[in-house]
């Protein structure tokens, strides 16, 4: 399990190398599916911190604040604002899962990945209450639904 701002800039680091842009809402997206199959097949967590039903998603609501000056922009990793935050091992198991997700889901809009996490059976349908801006998706319902969607690579 690691920090939301390590697996972020690592997600980003390998997203700028693919040539594929990711904006704060896409970046949420796939750290949410990274971290539902690490869970699923390595039954650790991606990232120290919860996802929390947001409108658009599962968001870890801390990154979510770091990020949001970036707007609706693609945010580099290089930036001024992250180019000091730490980066993953880069033969570490979550880099694998991470690539993985950036492999299979990563050219896809973040409109499609919001679809993709809204699912009616997905943990995020589970919790989501308008009323309540924010309530914490538990790992466990991650973990299950993942298990039974996902294929792990």
């Amino acid at each position: 399990m690691s920090a939301p701002r390590m697996v972020a800039k690592s997600m980003l680091q390998k997203a700028d190398e693919l040539g594929c842009p990711l904006t704060n809402l896409k970046l949420h997206k796939l750290l949410y599916l990274a971290h539902g199959l690490s869970l699923a097949k390595y039954g650790t967590p991606l990232i120290d911190g919860e996802f929390a039903a947001w409108k658009y998603g599962p968001v870890v609501e801390s990154l979510y604040h770091d990020l949001k000056i970036f707007g609706s922009n693609p945010i580099k990793p290089d930036s001024q604002f992250i180019a000091a935050w730490p980066l993953l091992e880069e033969n570490s198991t979550h880099n694998h899962v991470i690539l993985s997700i950036l492999k299979q889901f990563g050219a896809m809009s973040a409109g499609t990945l919001v679809d993709i996490t809204h699912r009616a059976d997905s943990p995020w349908q589970a919790v989501f209450d308008e009323s309540t801006r924010s309530r914490i998706i538990p790992d466990e319902e991650i973990q299950s639904y993942f298990k039974k969607h996902l294929k792990a690579a």
